[in-house]
């Protein structure tokens, strides 16, 4: 007998309400918050976009990585994994778009890379080797590259792995999946610097890419636990049972350490070892909102799953597992929303003794206060502070300049925040999951749940912890 889901109008509508309050939050962050381009708006985007795709090709690498790894016991809910790339037809789209838009100046995420071109000569030395990778032709060429293959990958695997019949196809099947690693491994890297670390081009963390891919997994994991658990509360997959929830548990607590080890060297190792490119970042957050949210979220990723679900029966409990899994998803979207909202929310309004701006004559990004005429000392300075700007130590000046980006209130200048995580970022994240749960139903609805033809069905209908 072949199971396939059936995408009632129920479902929909209520999916369709979800999308209406994203649609209401995108609404409310253009009219509310129309400064820096409309920053908050296309950040909320980038947020989500980059977020829902990354658990959709993660979905996609979890399944290929078992398929090269002979692992039979995914057999029953690989589609349910498989069915979460169908929102990379949405998001990888709307990535690429936010790219094409920096070229018209439409919003400001990453409008250094433009100045770059206006005005060369006023380059920081930290960025000229970073310029030329993020040359714009070059870096918008890389994300619609990354697109590309993201969208025909997402299409070829829920197509063929869901119709492996024998032991060649399975071959085939096997081949497509070192194919797709390969592709994950590299594009995943790249674009978590591309869209994301290159925000703040001076800062840069060399384990980046692993801290994107370790949270692409908790939250793909997430998914995949609910989604689970919901189509069997329905009447679906019925052979799917307590085990194969455990193990899919035992993933989502390995990656919620995994990503916690990743997220000490990066936070922890930084600030130890104080240096300045580095702290740069830490110290513009602290003392803000992201500065409490960024430990919100470790509580979250990391202490909840620590003392929750390291026990056997927590991972079988279908309750107690369900609402770990949601609590890691909102975790991870805050974790994100740390990482993106800062810098392009940021502007610095303060005049120093020359009236000098960044960016253009009313407002600059919070990224160029350190290298404006508004956050150096006037020359009315006391010879005092004027001795201790020539001999202090370089990590120093460049706490005290991030300190500025942070506050803005040094020497005459000013900043103000348009930043946060209110009711704006809940409604269009409840938006975006709408349209996440909307894509994987409907990718769900065109296949058969289970595929009884392929060899390793029996091993997962006997699978036993």
């Amino acid at each position: 007998m072949t199971e396939k889901f059936q995408f009632d109008s129920k479902l929909k509508k209520n999916l369709f309400i979800a999308m209406g309050l994203g649609l209401v939050g995108l609404v409310l962050a253009f009219v509310l918050y129309p400064h820096n381009s409309h920053s908050r708006f296309w950040t909320n985007i980038l947020v989500n976009s980059y977020y829902f795709t990354g658990i959709g090709i993660f979905g996609l690498f979890f399944v290929a990585a078992h398929q090269l790894g002979y692992g039979g016991w995914i057999v029953l809910v690989r589609r349910v994994i498989m069915s979460m790339s169908g929102f990379v037809f949405v998001g990888a789209p709307l990535l690429l778009l936010i790219a094409l838009l920096t070229w018209g100046n439409v919003h400001n995420i990453y409008d250094h890379w433009l100045h770059v071109i206006k005005h060369p000569e006023s380059l920081p030395e930290s960025m000229t080797t970073k310029a030329v990778f993020f040359n714009l032709t070059f870096w918008t060429a890389r994300i619609a590259v990354y697109a590309i293959l993201w969208m025909l990958f997402a299409r070829i695997i829920t197509k063929y792995f869901g119709n492996i019949t024998d032991k060649r196809s399975y071959k085939i099947s096997k081949l497509i999946a070192a194919m797709w690693i390969v592709v994950f491994a590299v594009s995943e890297s790249f674009v978590s610097w591309d869209m994301i670390m290159s925000i703040d081009p001076h800062w840069y963390s060399t384990l980046f890419g692993w801290y994107n891919f370790a949270s692409y997994g908790c939250g793909a994991l997430s998914f995949a636990i609910l989604l689970t658990i919901y189509l069997k509360s329905k009447g679906y997959l019925a052979q799917v049972n307590e085990n194969h929830i455990h193990d899919l548990g035992v993933f989502l607590f390995g990656f919620s350490i995994f990503w916690t080890y990743l997220w000490f060297s990066q936070y922890m190792l930084q600030w130890y070892a104080n240096i300045p490119e580095d702290t740069m970042y830490w110290v513009k957050r602290a003392g803000t909102g992201f500065h409490t949210s960024m430990f919100v979220s470790l509580a979250i990723n990391f202490v909840l799953p620590l003392l929750v679900i390291i026990k056997r029966g927590a991972k079988r409990n279908f309750k107690t597992i369900s609402f770990v899994s949601v609590m890691i998803i909102i975790g991870h979207h805050i974790d994100f929303c740390n990482m993106v909202m800062y810098e392009p929310n940021v502007i610095s309004t303060g005049h120093g003794e020359h009236g000098h701006h960044a960016l253009n004559s009313n407002e600059a990004t919070a990224l160029y206060a350190e290298n404006t005429e508004a956050v150096k000392e006037p020359a009315a300075a006391t010879e005092h502070a004027a001795t201790d700007a020539v001999t202090a130590k370089p990590e120093v000046k460049a706490a005290e300049s991030a300190h500025v980006e942070a506050h803005g209130h040094e020497h005459g200048s000013t900043a103000k925040s348009y930043a946060g995580f209110g009711l704006v970022e809940i409604l269009i994240f409840i938006g975006f999951t709408g349209v996440f749960l909307y894509m994987f139903f409907n990718e769900l609805s065109k296949h058969p749940l289970v595929n009884e033809q392929d060899p390793y069905f029996k091993e997962s209908q006997r699978h036993h912890i």
